[in-house]
């Protein structure tokens, strides 16, 4: 205890003063800030009161000084701590939403003491905990809820005496919201406990209020309840299990100014517990470490965005224009439609001219950010771009700005809107004015009601381009003819009826636009004198505004619009585009592209209609401990579905290349193995991961005739955008066609046509693959045709009893044989995230490149030699001798009989084969003819005369 009861009384000028000389210098260290507490009058002459950033290190001095102003003085004061990321106490922000129904606190003391009680158990889990251990608990509220315009709010703030890392309160506060809504369950909140249990507390980014301290115009949180936990785990009678005693301190009976320094998120010096040694809570605390030291993180910007109608996020995080910019994109991205004026305003925004921004011109750029504040809350970033264009600006002062933006008043800066600042960018700037306003959705609006008004009616294309302004991003019209139309939702395109979808909106989104206009007209008019020489002008729009909406309720005026709609969204490139970059893949949550090695956000012109139907689990995230039971469990599949090491390794290249749409390896992959060997089962589990991306397609693709891969083929159309292709187990005696299987991997573009459509042209993106135990006949000995086959051999064995039916499966035939697992399949929905976040990390690294595998290209060669025909005719056909001679015409007269009687005349070979091989294995013919070989037409040789 730092503190002592004597103080010495501060004036309210010498708390300023005490303030000032610990003010902080621009890029120093902050140690507190304060939010300003006066707003400006509407004379903008008045300098405002900027909120401070302090460096204080006499703390005692400031404890002391703090307690007298505030406690003692009973002064508002609005200062915040910046929190300690190592040394500092456990805390937790509990920030609850209900409807507007509720008018009362929802929750109880009883509440508070399960929450207590749950934190108390995770701590457990976490340390351990000495006997006799005692935790002080401080439980902060304020006197009532705050019921706002459209939610009710309510808090608490908790303060643990035990000094904690924030990477243990993150894995914490995890363990908590696991269970929080089983033990809450009777408290009806609007917002998800993810969202109650503030993360930006926990992980440190933002400040703590100071105890007795408020938010401007709020009231301050105040002490409900102490309590003292008491550990106990020895000395227990006889089937107690260790527990915590609780024991509550009567709020009137704690000495503030000693325990101010308590309950301070600066305060270092509370006791520390060491880790428990589990393994899976301290890899959770190591990425939850590597995610806390990561720079311009993603969860940083999410919490900026999300959370921008704060006082207590700390904008020091914005330290950097690029940060800045991307926190702009992410909060444009999420805009809906119908807000559309948001965009708009920050598009003009961005164009008024030095003047208003640089050095010298403050009361624009002030008035800038009351128009912005008045159009909507999440302009400030907006207002911060703009600032940051003037030449002094430095992102040190971004908490100043943030506070001053907290203290317009909207109902009070001299009626500035968004009009306003489209009129200073028209004065200013007319040029590039014009140049947006063209492109903006209010201008076609108004050209509407324009023509409406000279008019007197509405064309049903006017109307089309307004719904073209407001949706082009979001729908295209792929089929004039057809009706046929794509909706852009969830990272990906998707084909709707009709453009049903679009048709609703006309009567939802673009009607409540119109009737938003309307309702702006209605309230200016309200405003105006009644002998205003404009008021009967707005009159006459607000009453065509009226008869508009009617018109976008009518199904005829609905039908006419989306006629004309089917030629504005029209884009006959559409289809060639979609699903056409082989780089890029969805998941529901992200797109991986597999170029930049990165995930992100879909867009509309990645032109993805596939998905895995998945979520994708970034590559970090399975370090953290969490998912170490599936990830063991996956490896282990694959561990015994490929026993050897070499071929493992190739599978698992093999596998994370059909992520990636090219096949550079240009390869034919068969999977083969008797019965119970898993290829069936990591098809199952490949067709989980994979989602729309895997297609099963009839073996007579690659064993029908050639001339007719190029008709009407729907099976072909449907691999459009495919990455697996999956071939049904061809029957014995199956010949492939080796033209078509090495049209389809060999990268070439292919053309083909569905039922009643026009013909296609695509590359093909697959992967192919059969899973046989009965191999293909293959009528040809090119290499163009080898080069391409790899037998991938699933040489384990699952059984029920693995090695102890002899008989059956003998260990000297059956070396690998593994328990079977007969409800698999219901484990795959869990697996397959898992596999795939391995899969992209492996082509990350490959870029879909698989090396090939000596145990893999061995029986690919050994099926080569039992498919060579040529050989084995030349083996029992052709002798060597001195003298002989065989003819271009006998020869292959001779090879087509022996075809014929060994393999049937289904497939006889083109006798051009023969000739080249004769030609490679005794010599170029001569006029037609081999020298020093003969036919034998006996099976029998002259030993005596054969060739040395």
């Amino acid at each position: 205890m730092t503190s002592s009861n004597k103080t010495t009384k501060i004036t309210p000028s010498k708390w300023d003063d005490y303030l000032a000389s610990n003010k902080s210098e621009k890029g120093g260290v902050i140690t507190h800030t304060k939010i300003g507490t006066k707003k400006l009058e509407e004379n903008s002459n008045i300098t405002p009161i900027f909120a401070g950033s302090y460096n204080i290190t006499n703390i005692e001095e400031f404890w002391a000084n703090y307690y007298s102003h505030v406690f003692e003085n009973k002064n508002k004061e609005y200062l915040t701590e910046k929190q300690l990321i190592e040394d500092g106490p456990l805390l937790v922000d509990i920030d609850l939403r209900y409807d507007t129904s509720v008018n009362s606190r929802q929750h109880n003391k009883n509440h508070i003491i399960d929450l207590i009680a749950l934190y108390a158990n995770k701590l457990n889990l976490l340390y351990a905990i000495p006997n006799k251990s005692i935790v002080n608990v401080y439980i902060l509220e304020k006197p009532d809820v705050n019921i706002c315009e459209d939610k009710v709010k309510d808090g608490i703030h908790l303060i643990f005496n035990i000094k904690m890392d924030k990477s243990h309160q993150c894995v914490l506060r995890k363990m908590v919201i696991e269970e929080i809504g089983n033990i809450w369950d009777n408290i009806k909140n609007t917002n998800t406990y993810d969202d109650v249990f503030d993360e930006g507390v926990t992980k440190g980014f933002v400040n703590w209020q100071v105890y007795g301290s408020r938010k401007p115009e709020h009231k301050a949180y105040s002490l409900s309840y102490y309590y003292e936990l008491t550990y106990l785990k020895e000395d227990l009678e006889l089937g107690q299990e260790e527990t915590w005693d609780f024991k509550e301190v009567a709020v009137s009976k704690i000495n503030i100014q000693q325990h101010l320094p308590l309950m301070s998120a600066r305060y270092n010096k509370h006791q520390m517990f060491e880790l428990t040694n589990n393994i899976n809570l301290l890899k959770q605390i190591d990425y939850e470490k590597q995610q806390l030291n990561v720079k311009q993180r993603k969860a940083t910007i999410n919490v900026v965005s999300t959370k921008i109608d704060t006082n207590m996020y700390d904008f020091s995080k914005i330290d950097n224009a690029s940060t800045l910019d991307s926190l702009i994109a992410s909060f444009m991205d999420e805009i809906s439609n119908s807000d559309y004026e948001i965009k708009e305003t920050h598009e003009f925004t961005m164009i008024l001219p030095k003047n208003y921004y640089t050095c010298g011109s403050y009361n624009k750029w002030i008035r800038v950010g009351w128009a912005l504040k008045n159009t909507h809350e999440k302009l400030f970033l907006t207002w911060l771009k703009f600032s940051s264009r003037c030449e002094t600006f430095n992102f040190s002062q971004v908490n100043e700005l943030y506070s001053l933006w907290n203290k317009f008043d909207v109902k009070n800066n001299d009626g500035l809107t968004n009009r306003s600042i489209m009129f200073w960018a028209k004065t200013d700037n007319y040029d590039d004015y014009d140049k947006i306003r063209k492109e903006t959705i209010s201008y076609y609006i108004d050209q509407t009601l324009d023509t409406m008004i000279k008019k007197d009616k509405v064309a049903e294309f006017d109307l089309a381009v307004v719904l073209y302004q407001l949706f082009k991003d979001q729908f295209v019209c792929v089929s004039i003819k057809n009706n046929e139309w794509y909706e852009y939702k969830n990272h990906k395109w998707h084909e709707i009826d009709s453009g049903s979808t679009l048709r609703l909106l006309i009567s939802k989104t673009m009607h409540d636009i119109y009737c938003k206009k309307s309702h702006e007209l209605i309230e200016t008019i309200t405003k105006k004198e009644n002998n205003d020489e404009n008021t009967e002008t707005l009159k006459t729009r607000s009453a065509k505004i009226g008869d508009v909406c009617i018109l976008l309720k009518t199904t005829s005026w609905k039908n006419n619009i989306m006629k004309e709609a089917k030629e504005l969204f029209y884009d006959k490139n559409f289809m060639t585009k979609l699903d056409a970059n082989p780089y890029l893949m969805c998941f529901n949550n992200y797109v991986i592209d597999f170029k930049s090695k990165t995930h992100r956000k879909g867009k509309p012109d990645d032109y993805i209609s596939k998905s895995t139907n998945i979520d994708y689990i970034p590559c970090i995230d399975l370090s953290n401990g969490y998912y170490d039971p599936i990830i063991n469990e996956v490896n282990k599949f694959i561990d015994e579905l490929f026993p050897d090491k070499e071929l493992r390794r190739y599978m698992w290249e093999h596998l994370a290349s059909i992520l990636i749409g090219k096949n550079d390896n240009q390869t034919f992959n068969i999977y083969t193995g008797s019965g119970c060997n898993g290829k069936s089962k990591l098809v199952e589990l490949m067709s989980r991961c994979l989602g729309d991306y895997k297609a099963t397609v009839p073996i007579t693709l690659i064993t029908q005739s050639r001339n007719s891969i190029g008709s009407t083929s729907s099976e072909v159309v449907a691999l459009m955008g495919v990455r697996y292709a999956v071939m049904q187990e061809p029957s014995k005696g199956d010949v492939i066609n080796e033209g078509i299987m090495k049209e389809i991997t060999g990268g070439d573009p292919i053309q083909a046509r569905a039922l009643f459509k026009d013909s296609v042209t695509f590359t093909p993106q697959f992967k192919l693959v059969v899973c046989t135990n009965v191999l293909f006949d293959i009528n040809t000995n090119d290499d163009g045709t080898w080069r391409r086959i790899r037998i991938c051999d699933f040489m384990s064995k699952f059984t029920d009893a693995p090695y102890e039916n002899e008989d059956k499966f003998p260990k000297a035939n059956f070396p690998y044989q593994y328990l079977i697992d007969q409800k698999i399949d219901e484990k795959f929905t869990l697996w397959a995230p898992i596999l795939m976040s391995k899969l992209v990390s492996i082509a990350y690294k490959t870029d879909g490149k698989v090396k090939d595998a000596k145990i893999v290209t061995s029986v690919s060669d050994n099926y080569r030699e039992a498919q060579d025909y040529l050989t084995e005719f030349a083996k029992e056909k052709i002798t060597r001798l001195r003298e002989g001679i065989v003819k271009k015409t006998e020869l292959i007269e001779e090879f087509r009989t022996w075809y014929t009687m060994n393999y049937g005349r289904a497939s006889l070979p083109n006798g051009k084969e023969i000739t080249d091989y004769m030609d490679k294995q005794y010599g170029k013919n001569k006029r037609g003819k081999w020298y020093n070989v003969i036919i034998n037409y006996n099976n029998e040789s002259d030993n005596e005369e054969l060739v040395e």
